[in-house]
C-alpha cells in the first residue's frame, strides 16, 4: 500500500492511501476461498460449492467486507508510516468502491496531537501569598467546636426567642395574594442566627414565644434563583411550636478534653492552626498550580484538536453530574457551569498536551520505585497493608497513580524552573487604544 499526507491545520491532516489490485485480488480470493467452505447453497455439499457460484450469490458482501478490511489496514499503516499521533477516528467523505482491475483509492481526514518542537518553560512567572493564619480564624473555629459541644433546653422560665436560639415554627408563604403549598413547612427547627436566613425573616422570629402567630414580609431581588420569587415581595404567616437554647460550655481544659485527644485548651488551639495551615498550603498550592499552567499555556499557544476539546467537555459535565449526585443534588447544572465550558475545557487539553509534551522532552518518568514509595504512604496513611494497596491497584487505577505522580513531577519542575513573586498576584491590566488626538483644522484664509 502506498499513502501520503497533507497537513490541512497543525491539527488536521489528510490521508490518502492507495491499495493496488493485486493485494485487493488475494484478499478477494482468500475471502471466497474461506467463504467457500462454510457457504450452503441448495444442490451442493457443503464446501463443494463452485467460485462462480459463491461469487455470484455473495459478491456484493465479499466486496463490502473486502474494502472495509483494506481501508482499516490501509489507514493504519498510514498513522504508522507517518508517525502521526491521532485523537479520534478518520473521518472518509465517501466510501470507497472496488473496481476490476484498478487501485483502490481513498482519503481520510484524520485529527491529530499538534508537533511541539520546545516547550518554553524559562520565563514562566506566579505569585503566591505567604500563609498567615490570624488569630481571629482560630477563635472561629474553637466558637464553631463550642456550639457542637453545646447543651440544648428549653428556656426556664420561657422567654422571647434571641440570636442564637432554635425555634420551631410552622409557616405557609403566598406571593401576590396566590398561595405557594411548595415553599411552606411544618415542625421546621430554624436557628436564629444561621447565616443562610434571610435577614427579614430572622428579624420577624426575634422575639417570638411558642404559641405566637406572626406575618412577615420578605423581598426577594430580581435575580433570585427561584424564578416564581424573583422580584417579589413574599408574606410568610409564621407559627412559633417550639424554643430552645444553646448552653455553650465553657473554653477550658475540659472543654478541650471533650474535643479529642487534648489535653488543654493550648494544645487543642494548636492543633487546630495546624489544621488550618495545612488547608491554606493547600489552597495556595492549588493555586500556584492554576497559575503556572496558565503561564504554560500563555508562553506555549497551541492549537488542539476539536475532538479532544468536545470530549474534555463531556467529561467535565459527567463529572458535575456525579459531583451532584453524591451531593443529593438534583436537576442539571446551574447555567455559571456552563458559561465559557468550551474555553475551561480546551485549557485542561491545553494543559493535558504541553504537560507530557515537557515529561517527554525532560526525560521525566515514574519509576517502581515512585509506586512503591507511593503505595507505602497510602498504606500508612489508611491502614492497610502494603499488599492490599498494590493489589487495589491494578490496571486502570495503576494508570491514574502513574499519571498522577508523573504530573505531581513535572509540575515540580515547573515551580522549580519559574519566578515565583511573593504577594498578593496582580489583576490584569486592561489594554487601552491609543486614541489620536485630531488637530483643530488651521483656517483656510484670514478674514479680511
Amino acid at each position: 500500500m502506498q499513502s501520503e499526507i497533507r497537513e490541512i491545520s497543525p491539527v488536521l491532516v489528510e490521508v490518502t492511501v492507495e491499495v493496488p489490485w493485486d493485494r485487493i485480488q488475494k484478499d478477494l480470493n482468500d475471502t471466497y476461498k474461506e467463504l467457500g467452505k462454510t457457504a450452503r447453497v441448495r444442490g451442493f455439499r457443503p464446501g463443494k460449492v463452485p467460485r462462480d457460484v459463491v461469487r455470484q450469490m455473495y459478491g456484493r458482501q465479499v466486496a463490502a467486507q473486502v474494502t472495509g478490511t483494506l481501508v482499516e489496514q490501509g489507514l493504519m499503516e498510514a498513522v504508522q508510516k507517518h508517525e502521526l499521533h491521532i485523537v479520534a477516528q478518520p473521518e472518509m467523505e465517501e466510501a470507497p468502491e472496488l473496481q476490476k482491475g484498478k487501485p483502490l483509492t481513498f482519503k481520510a481526514k484524520v485529527e491529530v496531537r499538534p508537533k511541539i518542537e520546545q516547550v518554553a518553560i524559562d520565563e514562566l512567572e506566579a505569585w503566591q501569598k505567604p500563609i498567615d493564619i490570624p488569630d481571629a480564624e482560630v477563635d472561629a473555629e474553637i466558637e464553631r467546636m463550642q456550639h457542637q459541644h453545646a447543651e440544648i433546653q428549653v428556656p426556664d422560665p420561657m422567654r422571647p426567642a434571641q440570636e442564637g436560639d432554635l425555634i420551631t415554627i410552622d409557616y405557609t408563604v403566598s406571593v401576590d395574594g396566590e398561595p405557594k403549598e411548595d415553599l411552606g413547612a411544618e415542625g421546621r427547627q430554624v436557628e436564629i442566627n444561621d447565616e443562610h436566613l434571610l435577614p427579614a425573616l430572622k428579624e420577624g422570629l426575634l422575639g417570638m414565644q411558642p404559641g405566637d402567630e406572626k406575618i412577615v414580609e420578605v423581598a426577594f431581588e430580581d435575580d433570585h434563583p427561584n424564578e416564581t420569587l424573583q422580584g417579589k415581595t413574599a408574606v410568610f404567616s409564621i407559627t412559633a411550636k417550639e424554643l430552645h437554647e444553646k448552653l455553650l460550655p465553657e473554653l477550658d481544659d475540659e472543654f478541650a478534653k471533650d474535643c479529642g485527644d487534648y489535653e488543654t485548651l493550648l494544645e487543642l488551639r494548636l492543633k487546630i492552626r495546624e489544621d488550618l495551615e495545612a488547608s491554606a498550603k493547600q489552597r495556595a498550592d492549588a493555586e500556584l498550580k492554576d497559575q503556572l499552567i496558565d503561564s504554560l499555556i500563555e508562553h506555549n499557544d497551541i492549537p488542539v484538536p476539536p475532538s479532544m476539546v468536545q470530549q474534555q467537555q463531556q467529561m467535565m459535565m459527567y463529572e458535575m453530574a456525579q459531583f451532584m449526585q453524591l451531593a443529593g443534588q438534583q436537576g442539571a447544572p446551574g447555567a455559571d457551569f456552563f458559561s465559557g465550558i468550551e474555553g475551561r475545557a480546551k485549557r485542561r487539553v491545553q494543559a493535558g498536551i504541553l504537560l507530557g509534551s515537557l515529561a517527554r522532552q525532560e526525560n521525566i518518568e515514574v519509576t517502581d520505585a515512585d509506586l512503591d514509595e507511593k503505595f507505602q504512604e497510602i498504606a500508612e496513611r489508611t491502614g492497610k497493608h502494603i499488599a492490599k494497596v498494590r493489589a487495589d491497584h491494578q490496571e486502570a487505577q495503576r494508570d491514574a497513580l502513574q499519571s498522577q505522580l508523573l504530573e505531581e513531577k513535572v509540575m515540580a519542575l515547573l515551580t522549580a524552573r519559574a519566578k515565583i513573586n511573593e504577594g498578593e498576584r496582580p489583576e490584569p491590566q486592561e489594554e487601552v487604544e491609543d486614541v489620536e488626538e485630531e488637530a483643530p483644522a488651521e483656517d483656510e484664509g484670514e478674514d479680511s
